[in-house]
């Protein structure tokens, strides 16, 4: 048999993984199976992740493309691309903030208590 090909079978799994899926500080101990909230985890990770993100990436556009409508000298075309800019960052926002209410509603249908404040 080649020496890179291992069959692992059920009974030495638990062997194998050896501590990364559990709750006492695993590799995986923050989305841990055996408390049952490992999706709910998940959607919290995300959430304090998107929400900055988000913001900060708006607030990016806004002043980039504020930038670009004040050096734009009256031009129709470059007031035109700034504003575009403007109302594509605002709708993307409002899509990032829809969407995470969305995961918020599925969380709280599915008692996944994905908020842990």
């Amino acid at each position: 048999m080649n020496s890179i090909v291992n069959k692992i079978y059920a009974d030495t799994l638990s062997d194998k993984l050896q501590g990364t899926i559990n709750s006492d500080g695993g590799l995986f101990s923050q989305f841990s199976v055996e408390d049952g909230n490992a999706l709910g985890n998940i959607t919290s990770s995300i959430l304090a992740i998107a929400l900055p993100l988000a913001g900060t990436v708006t607030l990016v556009l806004l002043i980039v493309a504020g930038y670009k409508m004040m050096s734009s000298q009256g031009n129709p075309d470059k007031l035109k691309d700034a504003r575009e800019m403007i109302t594509n960052a605002i709708i993307g926002l409002v899509f990032i903030l829809l969407s995470i209410a969305i995961l918020l509603l599925i969380s709280n249908v599915f008692n996944l208590d994905a908020i842990n404040a």
